[in-house]
């Protein structure tokens, strides 16, 4: 095989290569930037994880919350508001009514109590 003519100081096709960006070292900047980046992505996937798992659970608490009107206010109520704050955690709305239906049914039952 024939060796490529090299003229001057440019290399011959075949023997072309890139290799700057591994023989720098980054920027701080640049390197802040890329790390903002992944963090950007990763915070979004994490709030859109949280959103898919928290509106079986807020409907979950709601049921309770509203049973603990009925019957058992305390276990069901507290059961609820635990519930709830679960799901208002990943994002759900649902959770957070649960959490106050949970919280106005435990506060009634504890001050209608006394006058049965």
């Amino acid at each position: 095989m024939k060796k490529p003519k090299q003229s001057g100081k440019v290399i011959p096709f075949p023997f072309r290569e890139e290799f700057a960006s591994e023989a720098h070292a980054q920027t701080p900047l640049r390197r802040y930037i890329i790390q903002r980046r992944r963090n950007k992505q990763e915070y979004q996937e994490a709030n859109e994880r949280k959103k898919e798992g928290g509106i079986g659970l807020g409907i979950l608490g709601l049921i309770m919350a509203i049973l603990a009107f009925f019957m058992m206010p305390i276990v069901l109520g507290i059961s609820g508001f635990i519930a709830g704050y679960i799901a208002a955690a990943r994002g759900s709305k649902a959770g957070r009514w649960a959490m106050g239906l949970s919280t106005v049914a435990v506060i009634l039952t504890l001050l209608l109590r006394p006058f049965y």
